[in-house]
């Protein structure tokens, strides 16, 4: 009767082999993906590209890298018209002078994909005087 239980033990040990691979193998991000996320993010232009990343960043599990290198995809795919309207946004947020209004519109420009943009808009808010309360 030990014969039945053969199949299920090699079944059962191939099962074993195949989690450890998976388990061994370098998931998450590394330097190096996290150096060539970022160069994607400052100098890649192309849209077809930055999908076909995206999918590798999505393949290994990082979601959250994927899915703003799509982000950015779609932001390079805008027509004229929308890209040049949210340039007039990113000057009008440069001229402004309440520093809470400036970071939300860097949020906004964060949850599109616009890291550059979101990353000036901070820097600019965090030099603006902040108002006292009370005053």
């Amino acid at each position: 009767m030990p014969l039945p239980l053969i199949p299920v033990a090699v079944t059962g040990l191939a099962g074993l082999a195949a989690w450890k691979v998976h388990k061994n193998r370098k998931r998450g991000m590394t330097p190096a993906r996290q150096k060539v996320y970022d160069q994607a993010l400052t100098n890649l232009k192309d849209p077809v590209k930055l999908r076909k990343l995206a999918a590798a960043y999505h393949k290994e599990g990082l979601t959250e890298q994927g899915t703003m290198l799509q982000k950015r995809a779609r932001l390079r795919e805008l027509p004229a018209d929308v890209k040049e309207g949210r340039r007039a946004a990113f000057k009008k947020g440069m001229t402004l002078t309440n520093p809470s209004s400036v970071e939300k519109l860097a949020a906004t420009f964060e949850k599109e994909g616009a890291t550059g943009a979101a990353t000036a808009l901070r820097a600019y808010a965090a030099k603006l005087p902040r108002p006292v309360a009370g005053v």
